[in-house]
């Protein structure tokens, strides 16, 4: 079964929907036709290693977690400084196995891993919607990318908090008023404006920057900025069709809660295989989806440079 056509009015979400039910393996060689590659056991075990950092980090919290809670209960009454700090973790550290104390101890590293892993795994997500051949080592073929990835994680997080600046502002101001002696209804409602304000402009900025990985991913040679503002150009107008596919997978999500929580309730290690399996399936899915709809729009805009250069000849 062949792929959806990448650049007809199918979104992205639709194109993998083909990639994941068919063969997963065509070859349609027709103008206009996704030409698909790789299995779904490939693009999971992409996932996998691409989320082993993120894995880690949630395996170390959970390991650590009532050990950093029993710390910071015999520390409470303790006047908070970095001494104290220093002394909660070095308990915590000493309190834990030795894997989960080296787990603890990579947190750093493996932060800085997830943004280099993340492009490699768009780049291989990219070869398999285009049909080319690759292999799951090519997650790591972007190391190439480690700063710039790294840059580009944190100019989008702060362009984010900046985009939500006047609803915080908003916020302050009602927190304000009732410290100078306002209602409390104005509060209640300038509070409750800046929350949805702040939220509307930092979904807005992080969809207006989500497709800034797969470009650096497509095109390592460009730069940080670049990619944001080739990003920006992709997205313009361009909002609403993301952000429908991104939210069709809310139900998928809350049904993959409900059967982690209906099997938690017989064997929580078989709850905790299935979380994992359900998430490296559905973060698949996701994924391939912005890569299909990056594909999507660029097409639309070669297409459209294209019938540009018709016309003025």
């Amino acid at each position: 079964m062949p792929c959806l056509a990448v650049g007809t009015e199918k979104n992205g979400r639709l194109i993998y929907d083909e990639f994941l039910y068919s063969d997963l393996s065509c070859r349609d060689t027709k103008e206009g036709v996704c030409q698909c590659s790789g299995t779904l056991f490939q693009v999971m075990l992409v996932t996998l290693i691409a989320s082993l950092p993120s894995l880690a980090l949630q395996l170390a919290a959970t390991l650590s977690q009532n050990k950093l809670v029993d710390a910071l209960q015999y520390y409470q009454y303790a006047d908070f400084s970095m001494a104290v700090l220093r002394r909660i973790l070095l308990a915590v550290d000493a309190s834990l196995p030795q894997v989960a104390r080296l787990l603890w101890r990579a947190i750093p590293f493996l932060f800085l891993m997830l943004p280099f892993l993340n492009i490699g795994r768009m780049y291989v997500h990219l070869r398999f919607l285009r049909g080319e051949e690759a292999d799951v080592k090519d997650v790591f073929s972007r190391a190439g990318c480690f700063l710039k990835a790294i840059v580009l994680e944190i100019l989008t997080i702060l362009k984010i908090v900046l985009w939500s600046l006047p609803g915080v502002a908003v916020m302050f101001g009602g927190s304000y008023l009732l410290v100078t002696g306002g209602s409390e209804g104005t509060f209640s409602f300038l509070y409750t404006l800046g929350a949805g304000l702040m939220i509307v402009l930092g979904v807005r900025a992080n969809l207006h920057y989500t497709l800034a990985p797969v470009i650096m991913a497509d095109h390592p040679e460009k730069g940080t900025f670049t990619c944001l503002k080739e990003s920006i150009a992709l997205m313009r107008k361009q909002i609403m069709p993301l952000l429908s596919l991104l939210m069709s997978f809310i139900l998928y999500m809350l049904l993959e809660d409900l059967a982690v929580n209906l099997v938690a309730a017989l064997s929580y290690s078989i709850a905790l295989t299935l979380n994992v399996l359900l998430s490296l399936f559905f973060s698949s899915w996701m994924n391939t989806s912005v890569c299909a709809y990056y594909e999507t729009r660029m097409q639309g805009k070669m297409q459209s440079v294209f019938e540009e250069n018709t016309e003025l000849n």
